[in-house]
């Protein structure tokens, strides 16, 4: 299968329903590129800990990444916790490839929860080279 072809699937995968009994999962795909399907009610502590089980060594040169945030009901994040995402993303950037791709898939029932990605879209940007899709 060719690059384009893994990335033509991308928003298949994204919007799978979560099926996980855990709030925040990593699903670490075999070309590298981890799907984090997220549902309930999103706190910091779920975010921080899937992202520090993928800042492995196992884990560099990460091709992209999805987040699927549609089965959130609710998200139970702070500003300072907000920012302690951040940090944990500047870790993950560190063991990433440059320009990697990433994915936010979030529900319109939220409401909030575009606005919370676009806000962190903004701190990810500018923190890694990133590309941010929605």
């Amino acid at each position: 299968m060719g690059q384009g072809a893994g990335l033509d699937n991308l928003w298949d995968i994204a919007t799978q329903k979560c099926r996980n009994t855990m709030p925040c999962t990593a699903e670490l795909r075999s070309d590298k590129s981890p799907i984090l399907p997220c549902s309930g009610v999103l706190t910091r502590k779920e975010l921080i800990d899937v992202k520090r089980r993928l800042v492995t060594d196992q884990n560099r040169e990460l091709r992209y990444v999805i987040g699927d945030l549609t089965p959130v009901t609710d998200i139970h994040i702070s500003a300072p916790e907000f920012r302690a995402i951040v940090d944990e993303d500047r870790r993950l950037a560190a063991i990433a490839q440059p320009g990697m791709p990433v994915s936010v898939v979030t529900s319109d029932d939220l409401g909030f929860g575009f606005g919370l990605a676009r806000m962190w879209e903004v701190f990810a940007s500018e923190l890694a080279q990133w590309q941010i899709m929605w």
